[in-house]
């Protein structure tokens, strides 16, 4: 599945800007011991990663990210509807991701999925 395009406008929330999506491929999330334990602290088990990738999700550039354009954002639904939001970090093949950490996506993050 590919990421499609959220348009061309920016959303800023708290002076943080999200640009539209990019034209990244995710075919496969990988977990670490530490991202487990950061996404368990907030209640996000593995199963619902997997399940981001068999929805509709959206990548963006993270606004955050130590090193611009290092890491991106996928947001995206659980099959129990659940959104979700991880920070995700190109391995060394291009369709598979590093999960760093993740959370219950904000609203703003929502609005960028329903937006695609």
């Amino acid at each position: 599945m590919r990421a499609r395009s959220l348009g061309h406008s920016k959303r800023s929330v708290g002076g943080v800007r999200y640009t539209k999506a990019v034209p990244d491929r995710v075919v496969e999330l990988l977990l670490t011991e530490g991202a487990l334990d950061k996404l368990g602290a907030r209640a996000i088990s593995a199963d619902e990663v997997a399940e981001l990738l068999r929805n509709a999700y959206a990548v963006v550039r993270n606004p955050r990210a130590p090193t611009p354009g290092s890491r991106r954002l996928l947001i995206g639904r659980t099959n129990g509807g659940r959104c979700l939001t991880l920070v995700i970090e190109q391995a060394v093949e291009p369709t598979t991701w590093l999960t760093i950490t993740g959370w219950e996506s904000t609203e703003i993050e929502r609005k960028l999925l329903s937006d695609r």
